[in-house]
């Protein structure tokens, strides 16, 4: 549905058109470049216009009924079917997210986080992946944050996480990892985990 059967290759550095994050699609018939959280809300976009357009569909063939007394018996599109597959799953590959969280973070950050977790699986940052997936599980589950202190870090964590599986410019990667270690760095809950993050990709970079 999203038509990406070709695209040009993304130029190293290449940023979003919506944002500061390394772009790593391109879409539309322009070739727009959008990273990994801006594909996610652009396909979004595209599946609601889809399911809105099958409602419409719907009501065509249900006022052509009810104006000739004739029924068609069939042409309707499964909506309710629809609607079910376009439900986002609570469930990761890598992060673990209980009911009591849900609502206290943006799960479509973490969604993006847990996929670039699992696009690193078997590169050269697969180690750093698995630092800021133990670092995301900790200021989750960390009862000493507050719930807005967990979402800004939760966002920087995902543009950490987009960085790492794009462009990996150093200088941004350690800008975002002192905006972390800010508000996550004196918690006994999040301290282990930011620090051996830190470590990681100080070895790395």
């Amino acid at each position: 549905m999203l038509g990406l059967s070709y695209r040009p290759p993304l130029e190293i550095g290449m940023k979003c058109y919506q944002c500061d994050r390394p772009a790593m699609y391109r879409v539309a018939d322009e070739n727009i470049p959008l990273c990994l959280h801006c594909f996610g809300i652009y396909s979004e976009r595209l599946d609601m216009d889809f399911f809105k357009n099958a409602v419409m569909m719907n009501n065509a063939v249900d006022s052509m009924e009810l104006s000739t007394g004739i029924a068609l018996g069939g042409g309707r599109m499964p909506i309710a079917e629809i609607a079910r597959a376009m439900q986002k799953p609570q469930a990761f590959n890598n992060i673990k997210i209980a009911n009591s969280q849900i609502g206290v973070v943006n799960t479509g950050s973490i969604e993006k986080i847990d996929a670039a977790i699992t696009l690193s699986q078997g590169s050269d940052v697969e180690i750093a992946a698995r630092g800021i997936k133990n670092l995301t599980q900790s200021v989750l589950d960390a009862e000493d944050l507050l719930k807005e202190d967990k979402q800004e870090v939760v966002d920087l964590i995902e543009s950490l996480s987009s960085e790492l599986v794009g462009s990996r410019k150093k200088a941004t990667v350690f800008a975002i990892l002192k905006e972390i270690g800010a508000r996550v760095g004196e918690f006994a809950s999040t301290a282990k985990a930011f620090n051996e993050l830190h470590s990681v990709l100080s070895a790395l970079f």
